[in-house]
Order: structure tokens, then C-alpha cells, then sequence
């Protein structure tokens, strides 16, 4: 089972990390309990549900099973009202398959979450498919199969993570490649994506309980490749980056590969005392953190610069501790070899011998068995080659029995082709007449609609910049509602808190007018730009509108009638912006009982309609008193080259009907 859980927590830091221990820096603990105020304080079940399933997974990082269980239970309540978290979920509870040590049942989960979430085109989607896919690598690369795992990194894996706009995903993506180039001693093409891995971390803003270790660990890896590469001026810089942080952090884990980079950076100038004392550092971190893997890479690079200062004693005591701690037959056989040369160094030949010995017994095996596989796979190759052979032969014959064939019908050919091309080319001749006489007509009126069109582009351009502009507008004065007036707000509350105690019943009443301030406040800050909108997607953010402005007098009915939405964040933003005024009419002037929303795509045009039983009014004056708000409807459905129609009589209610030409997300980003 520790296995299994081991297991478990390092496919959960996958995409952050490629090590086998879990890297610590600075406390997490901070972002976790920020993340669990706002799960609990939340009004909206969607958010409270995504941000549990969040939490399930920080807190088994953390090892705290416990509570990672009660979130998992707590979003899985939760889900059943919303398609894409119900989707989600297969992900969040995948885990469930590890702990119980079924690794098959794992991947299957994974592939079928992976496909599920296809039919999603938000960041939040994309970025737990690159998670998921990042998972499913690691299994088969655990199942030797390397050459996949880069297939999919490269493939599948980056480019829907660059969707996401996760940063941090992003670069330890590029790192997991890095690392699998690194492995076959292609120095150059893992410096190439150790670059783009640092860019990436680098300009990655979110707080994330693994930001600071993947920085730190994505400096160590690109520094120890550039050491490599003999590239020691710009391995320095990066190792003053790693530093500047690490020192800070004494008891950090990451000192580990920390020092190893640092000691073969100074081993390759033949900084040897340098060197010696980095891996004496780095050896006593590991060997605090039984970091097994780093401990013996550390051992044997001082080895090696012990083996150049001849001082053979403690080299051969750095060897005899590899011999005895590495289980893997490889890395023995070397071991002897490196001991086999400290004793004929010290000129003890019988010694030298009985490892030399030991060294050849256990490569002739190896050997033994490559040779073997060389042999079957000369003898596949033979019988293929005799079968193409063969193969060739029968072609060749057949070949020249068509040619005979071909020979025969050419010259048949080839007259009818000449006579249809006599005959194409009188027919060109009279069409090009006959067109040539259309086009001066048609020049002019292509004049006249290109003259209508710019001036409707125009129009267009000036309608788009205020839209967006107020957009922008609108974003700042809700941040500065929330962050500033919200602030000082709330801080008053709390000193008339404690005047109340003094039993003040003039400072009862302020402090209740307060509590609808502060109230009033985050409604106006929601509706200038709803949180819903910008974390989950456009029918999570019309469904808490609708439910929001529903009251005991007016009842909301909202209906989104579509099963994959692809659209625009800047369309979602407008269509948003026309239904939140289309219900702040009808709530203000209809004094209706039943309203009902309903939302509906058909491939590239998108229909809205709100109907109302309430008090309509008369269409004709209407057309000649104008509102803002109708007036700001207007601008937006024409700014999607849209259609608005109108529908209402006295006392019979109003329909309005609209339909908006929109963009999916990657024409967008085109």
C-alpha cells in the first residue's frame, strides 16, 4: 500500500515535477486555507464544488487523507447539477484506483476523463486534460515504453496545456521532455526545452503550492544541462538564480540536486577543492532527507573527483557504499569496473583482477543477451528482405505486361485529349467574350457595395472600442469596489462591532445599514463582472444571474438549450451583457410574474430569448423614445452582425427575440 500512495502522490505532482520525492520549499499551508475559506464562504455551488475537488487534491499532496477525503465527498454532492464538473469528477476520483493498487483501473479512468472533457473548450478543461494526459505518459514510461510517453508530451500533452494558459503546467511539460532527451545523452534538444521550461515558470504570476519548487528545480536541471554542455558562463547565472532563493531555505530538500549541480559545475573547470565541498553539502542534505537517488549520484561524482586527486582511500570508501546500496545489476557491473581500476591504480593487481573479473562476468551476460536479440532481429530482417525479393520480382513482370497495354490505348488517347482541348479553348474564347462585357457593369456596383461596406466597418470599429472599453471599464471599477470601498467598509464594520458591545442602539442601526452597504456593494461588484463567468463558463454565469434576480414576485425560468459550447470569451462576455439587460427591463418596467430565459446555438449563430407575461407596452412610441438600456442592447447585437426583434402588447407581455453571429475560441485566437 505505501507503494501504491507513493505512487499516488507522485502522479499527482507530475506535471510540476519529474523527481521521485516530493520537493519542499516554503509553507503551503497559507494558499490551502485561503482555498478552503472561499469554499466555505461561497454562495454559488458550482464554484463551491470545483474549488472542493481542488482541495482533495491539495490536501492528499500535503498527506493529509483525511480531509482530501472530505472535499472529494463534498464536490461529488455537488456535481450532479453541473455537466462539466460531473465530467471532471472522473478525474478528481481516479485516485481511488491507485490507493486500492488497481494501475489498469487507473489508466481506464484516465482515458475515459480525458475523452469526456473533450467536449469542453474552457482553460479549466484544457488544463486538467494536460494533467490527465501528463498521468497516463508517466504510466507507460513506467511501463518502458518511452518513446510514447514523449509522443504524447509532444503532441497531445504541450499544446492543449498552452490552451490553458496554466504557465506552471506548461514548463513542467517542456521539463518532462527535457528530462527524456537528458536521459539519452542529447544535451542540445534538452537545452532547447529546458529554455522554454525556464521562460515559462518564469512568467508564471498564479500562486500555486508547487510554483516556488518547480521554479527552483527547473533552474537546477537547465544549470547541471548547460554544465554539460560546457556552457559554464550561462550555467552560472542560472545556479545564482536557484541560490538566491535556496539560501533562504537551509532545510529544503531541493539543496540536494542543488549542490550536485553546483559540484560538477566546479568539477568540469577543475575546481576539485570547489567541488569537494559542494558534494559534501549536498551528501549531507540527502542523507537528512534519505533521498536514496541523490545521495548515490553525489557519492559517485565525488568519487570521481577524489579518483582525479588520487587520494584512492576515499574514493574507496565512496565506492564500496554504492556497491552495497544500488540494487540495479547496470549500475553494479560499473561500480566493479571503477573498482577494479582504484586497485591498479594502487598497484594491488590480485584485487584489480577479482573486480575486473566480476566486471567481465557481468557484461559478457549482458552482452550475452543483446547478442541474442541482435540474432533474432538479423534473422527477421533476412526473411523480410528474401519476401521483398520475391515480391519485386512478380512486380517487375506484371509491370511490363501493363506497359504493353499502356502503349496500345496512348495514341487513342491522346487524340481525344487533343480534340477536347480544341474544343475547351473555342469555349474559353466565347465565355471570356461574353464575361468581359458583365465586368464593367459589375466593377461598379462592387464600388458602390465596398464604399457601403467600409463605412459599415466603421460604424463597427467605434461600437466595438466602446463595448470593450467599458468592459475594461467595468472590470476596474468592480476591482476597486471590491479591493478598496469593500476594504474600508468591512474595517468599519468591525470597529462598530466593538462600539456595539457597548450596548449603543444608535450604533446598531448605522452598523445594520452597513451590513446592507457591504451587501449592496458585492451585488453592484458581481454584477459589473461576475466571477462565475471568468472561472467556469457562460451557462454557469446566466444560470446564478437568473437565479439572483429571481424574487418572490417575479419567478425566472432559464433555459440553455445547448449540449458543446465553443464560443469566444469575448462573446460570452457580450451575450452575457445583453441578457443582464434585458432582465433589468423587464424587472423594472414589466411588473411581470414569470419571465422566462432561454438560450439556443445552431452552428455559428447563437438565439436568445426572454419572454414575460407583464404589462408590455405600445410598439409605436416606443420606436421614438429610445432608453440607454435599450439603446445598449442595440449596439451589441449589431457589433455581432445580429438580428433584434420585438414583440409586445398592453397588458399581454413582451417577447423579444434576438440572433448573433459567433465565434468559437480558436477563431478567435486566430
Amino acid at each position: 500500500m505505501k507503494k501504491n500512495y507513493f505512487l499516488l502522490l507522485l502522479l499527482i505532482l507530475s506535471a510540476a515535477s519529474y523527481s521521485q520525492v516530493i520537493l519542499s520549499l516554503d509553507d503551503d499551508s497559507v494558499y490551502i486555507d485561503s482555498i478552503a475559506r472561499v469554499t466555505k464562504n461561497t454562495k454559488s455551488d458550482s464554484i463551491k464544488c470545483l474549488y472542493s475537488f481542488r482541495l482533495s487534491k491539495l490536501y492528499l499532496m500535503v498527506q493529509d487523507a483525511e480531509k482530501s477525503k472530505h472535499y472529494l465527498e463534498q464536490g461529488n454532492k455537488l456535481k450532479a447539477q453541473f455537466p462539466f464538473l460531473n465530467d471532471a469528477a472522473i478525474y478528481y476520483n481516479s485516485s481511488s484506483f491507485l490507493q486500492k493498487g488497481d494501475l489498469d483501473g487507473f489508466e481506464k479512468e484516465l482515458l475515459k476523463a480525458n475523452q469526456q472533457l473533450k467536449k469542453y473548450y474552457d482553460t479549466e478543461a484544457f488544463r486538467l486534460r494536460a494533467i490527465i494526459l501528463q498521468n497516463y505518459g508517466i504510466i507507460q514510461q513506467r511501463k518502458n515504453n518511452e518513446k510514447a510517453y514523449m509522443k504524447l508530451l509532444i503532441n497531445e500533452a504541450i499544446p492543449i496545456a498552452k490552451r490553458s494558459r496554466d504557465y506552471e503546467l506548461i514548463s513542467g511539460l517542456y521539463k518532462s521532455v527535457a528530462i527524456i532527451f537528458m536521459n539519452t545523452s542529447e544535451r542540445e534538444k534538452a537545452s532547447e526545452y529546458l529554455s522554454e521550461a525556464q521562460k515559462y515558470i518564469e512568467r508564471a504570476l498564479r500562486k500555486t503550492p508547487t510554483l516556488a519548487e518547480s521554479k527552483m528545480e527547473t533552474y537546477i536541471i537547465y544549470a547541471e544541462n548547460l554544465v554539460e554542455l560546457k556552457h559554464f558562463y550561462d550555467a552560472k547565472k542560472v545556479l545564482d538564480k536557484a541560490f538566491s532563493t535556496l539560501k533562504d531555505f537551509p532545510e529544503s530538500n531541493l539543496n540536494d540536486s542543488y549542490y550536485y549541480s553546483e559540484g560538477i559545475y566546479y568539477a568540469k573547470q577543475n575546481k576539485s577543492d570547489n567541488a569537494l565541498e559542494s558534494y559534501a553539502k549536498g551528501i549531507k542534505s540527502a542523507e537528512k532527507h534519505q533521498n536514496t537517488i541523490a545521495l548515490n549520484r553525489l557519492k559517485f561524482a565525488e568519487y570521481e573527483v577524489l579518483f582525479k586527486l588520487k587520494n584512492y582511500e576515499k574514493a574507496k570508501i565512496n565506492i564500496d557504499y554504492l556497491l552495497q546500496n544500488t540494487p540495479f545489476i547496470v549500475e553494479k557491473k560499473d561500480y566493479y569496473n571503477e573498482m577494479a581500476k582504484l586497485y591498479n591504480a594502487t598497484k594491488e593487481y590480485d584485487k584489480a583482477y577479482y573486480y575486473s573479473h566480476k566486471y567481465n562476468i557481468i557484461n559478457d551476460s549482458l552482452n550475452s543477451s543483446k547478442f541474442k536479440t541482435e540474432i533474432v532481429e538479423l534473422e527477421a530482417k533476412y526473411k523480410k528482405a528474401e519476401s521483398e525479393k520475391k515480391i519485386s520480382l512478380l512486380q517487375s513482370e506484371n509491370e511490363k505486361a501493363a506497359l504493353m497495354v499502356y502503349n496500345n490505348h496512348l495514341n487513342t488517347i491522346l487524340f481525344a485529349v487533343l480534340s477536347f482541348l480544341l474544343f475547351l479553348t473555342v469555349l474559353f474564347l466565347w465565355i471570356f467574350n461574353k464575361n468581359q462585357k458583365k465586368l464593367s457593369a459589375q466593377k461598379e456596383i462592387n464600388l458602390k457595395q465596398e464604399l457601403n461596406a467600409f463605412e459599415s466597418r466603421h460604424k463597427l470599429s467605434v461600437s466595438k472600442a466602446l463595448i470593450q472599453g467599458e468592459e475594461v471599464e467595468r472590470k476596474r471599477i468592480a476591482r476597486d469596489l471590491h479591493d478598496g470601498l469593500g476594504s474600508m467598509l468591512s474595517s468599519l464594520k468591525i470597529h462598530l462591532n466593538l462600539a456595539q458591545k457597548e450596548k449603543d442602539e444608535a450604533i446598531t442601526g448605522v452598523s445594520n445599514l452597513l451590513d446592507n452597504s457591504i451587501k449592496e456593494l458585492r451585488n453592484i461588484s458581481q454584477n459589473l463582472m461576475p466571477e462565475t463567468l471568468l472561472e467556469l463558463s457562460l451557462e454557469h454565469a446566466l444560470r446564478d444571474l437568473c437565479a439572483a434576480n429571481s424574487n418572490v414576485v417575479t419567478k425566472i425560468e432559464f433555459q440553455y438549450l445547448i449540449k458543446k459550447s465553443k464560443l469566444s470569451k469575448t462573446d460570452e462576455i457580450m451575450i452575457y451583457r445583453i441578457i443582464q439587460e434585458l432582465l433589468n427591463n423587464a424587472l423594472k418596467y414589466a411588473n411581470a410574474s414569470q419571465v422566462l430565459v432561454s438560450c439556443s446555438q445552431n452552428k455559428d449563430v447563437f438565439f436568445i430569448t426572454v419572454e414575460d407575461n407583464g404589462l408590455g407596452f405600445d410598439m409605436a412610441e416606443s420606436k421614438n423614445k429610445k432608453g440607454m438600456g435599450l439603446k445598449n442592447i442595440i449596439n451589441r447585437v449589431e457589433f455581432l452582425n445580429g438580428k433584434l426583434e420585438i414583440d409586445s402588447k398592453i397588458n399581454e407581455g413582451t417577447s423579444i427575440y434576438i440572433e448573433l453571429k459567433v465565434l468559437n475560441e480558436n477563431q478567435e485566437n486566430e
